[in-house]
């Protein structure tokens, strides 16, 4: 995207983050928040999905990457550096979150990344990846 302007591309990194949360709830994913931000960073989106039967909730924290091209060597986005934020906020958001369901069982919380392709006004989740903090 850069060719693009920082307002379309802005705007674009907005839907490529609408159209992953649309991708979340098919699977059955709850938004809890969007673009929260913080002093130092801002999180994508925070979805959650709460087991009834085993009372167990699965909170992921998601970073959006929307590009016009394929990019799939994760050294281009700066995520150690991003872990390294949502980690010290981990614990708030999924205080918060608990706080509204009846957890019998337990509670995760994941940081996961989804890679967006934009491409003739159309979106495409080409990958994602549960639980990157773990190969960062």
């Amino acid at each position: 995207m850069n060719n693009i302007n920082s307002k379309t591309k802005k705007d674009i990194g907005y839907k490529g983050e609408n159209f992953v949360i649309d991708k979340l709830k098919t699977c059955g994913f709850d938004l809890y928040k969007k673009n929260i931000k913080y002093i130092d960073s801002e999180i994508d989106i925070v979805v959650y999905k709460y087991n009834k039967n085993t009372k167990n909730l699965d909170i992921r924290v998601v970073e959006v990457k929307t590009r016009k091209d394929y990019c799939s060597d994760l050294s281009n986005f700066n995520l150690i550096r991003k872990w390294g934020f949502v980690r010290k906020y981990l614990f708030k958001i999924k205080s918060e979150i608990d706080f509204g369901f009846d957890i019998l069982g337990y509670s995760e919380i994941h940081f996961d990344l989804a890679l967006v392709r934009y491409h003739n006004d159309n979106f495409y989740l080409y990958n994602y990846i549960k639980d990157v903090n773990l190969i960062l």
